[in-house]
């Protein structure tokens, strides 16, 4: 029997979201997966295990081996997002603070040009539907997922933004 946990957003705060993962382990349901927003678990033997996140845009055999090679097993792997189990103790993923910093500013970099496009776009909607004064629901058609997909690059981009200060902070 499976169960689901909503992530906190993987960009926003991964720490606490890799800590829940870890505090299932021990209480025996291990990630197996996630849907959409979902962790999904399955029951097991209780095991402390440490989860990594990397959010690398593309993943492939060589750096999943490399993972590997270093104790880390591969549970979810997803454009954008992988995240890693190993035996409590091991090699942190990230072993020194200019690569993770590196990956960080990529995705605050992408994050961030697509939430100014969208941003953009919502403004240049306001403008068109004032001037053309549009009826409501035919504002709102395009308003709404245009709103969304703000939302959806904003966050990450506030999330990873938060995490570099953190990581420039502390070193």
């Amino acid at each position: 029997m499976a169960k689901y946990r909503m992530s906190g957003g993987l960009a926003m705060m991964p720490k606490r979201d890799m800590k829940l993962l870890k505090d299932m382990g021990k209480n025996g349901w291990h990630l197996v997966g996630m849907k959409g927003i979902l962790y999904q678990f399955e029951e097991g033997e209780p095991c402390d295990y440490d989860y990594a996140l990397n959010t690398e845009m593309k993943t492939d055999k060589d750096m999943l081996s490399f993972y590997e090679a270093s104790g880390w097993c591969p549970v979810v792997v997803c454009p954008g997002y992988q995240i890693f189990r190993a035996k409590e103790g091991a090699t942190p993923i990230f072993t020194d603070r200019d690569s993770e910093e590196e990956v960080l500013q990529r995705n605050q970099k992408i994050s961030g040009k697509w939430a100014s496009v969208f941003g953009i776009l919502l403004v240049l909607w306001s403008v068109v539907a004032n001037t053309l004064d549009l009826g409501f629901v035919t504002v709102m058609i395009v308003v709404a997922p245009l709103y969304v997909c703000f939302v959806l690059a904003f966050c990450p981009f506030v999330g990873y933004s938060r995490s570099l200060k953190r990581l420039r902070k502390n070193n």
